[in-house]
C-alpha cells in the first residue's frame, strides 16, 4: 500500500474527539482510501474512495458491528464521508480527501531541497576547514596544526611554500604527506649538520 495522509492539529477540535473508536474508524478509512483510481472487478474506485463491508471494517479494525455502522452513519450525516451500500459491499469516500494528502513531488522536492543544504553545508565545512591549496593539492587546518607542532610553524610554511614553488608537484597526491617527508628530510638533514658541527668542534672530524 502506497500513498501518504496528513492530519492538521485541527482534528483535535473535531466533534468525534472525544470519541476513540469513531477516531480509529475515521483514521482507518482514511488509510485504506485509493489515493489514486484503480479498477475493481470492472468497476472504477475513485480517488479518496474504497471499497470495503461491515465485515472487513471489524476484522480490520476490531470495533464492533453496531458500532461501526453508528459513527459511518455520523460521519455521513457530518459530511465527513459518503456511503454507498450494495447486497455485497459499500463504497465509503471521503468528502474532503484532498485535504488530507501530501503530494510525492512535494516530499520528493522536499528530500531534494533538505538534502541539497546538506551538501552545500557539508561543502562549506570542508572550505572551511582547508588551511592552505594551490593546484591539485589541499592541507586541512588540522593537518597543517600537527606539522606545526612538530617542526614548527615556520619550518612549515617554508615547505608548503618550497612545495608550491616546485615544479614537479604535479605528481604529489597528498599535500600532507608530501610536507611530512619534506620536513623530516629537512630535520634529518639540520642535525646531522649540528652533530658534524659538534663532532668537528669536539676533534673528531677535520
Amino acid at each position: 500500500m502506497q500513498g501518504w495522509v496528513k492530519i492538521h492539529r485541527k482534528f483535535l477540535e473535531w466533534g468525534w474527539y472525544n470519541d476513540s473508536e469513531a477516531v480509529h474508524l475515521f483514521i482507518h478509512l482514511l488509510l485504506k482510501a485509493n489515493h489514486k483510481e484503480k479498477n475493481w472487478k470492472d468497476k472504477l474506485v475513485k480517488k479518496g474512495s474504497f471499497i470495503t463491508s461491515l465485515k472487513s471494517l471489524n476484522n480490520e479494525t476490531g470495533i464492533s458491528n453496531q458500532r461501526i455502522r453508528t459513527i459511518l452513519k455520523r460521519l455521513e450525516n457530518t459530511n465527513e464521508i459518503t456511503v454507498k451500500s450494495t447486497n455485497k459491499y459499500r463504497v465509503i469516500s471521503i468528502v474532503k480527501y484532498k485535504d488530507y494528502q501530501v503530494e510525492d513531488n512535494k516530499i520528493t522536492n522536499n528530500k531534494q531541497t533538505t538534502n541539497k543544504q546538506l551538501t552545500t553545508t557539508k561543502n562549506d565545512n570542508k572550505e572551511i576547514n582547508i588551511y592552505r591549496e594551490f593546484d591539485h593539492l589541499k592541507i586541512s587546518k588540522e593537518q597543517y596544526e600537527k606539522l606545526s607542532l612538530e617542526y614548527g610553524e615556520k619550518n612549515t610554511n617554508d615547505i608548503l611554500d618550497s612545495i608550491e614553488n616546485y615544479s614537479g608537484n604535479k605528481n604529489y597526491k597528498s599535500l600532507y604527506l608530501t610536507a611530512k617527508n619534506w620536513l623530516k628530510r629537512l630535520h634529518k638533514e639540520d642535525k646531522d649538520d649540528k652533530l658534524l658541527a659538534k663532532a668537528k668542534k669536539l676533534g673528531y672530524v677535520k
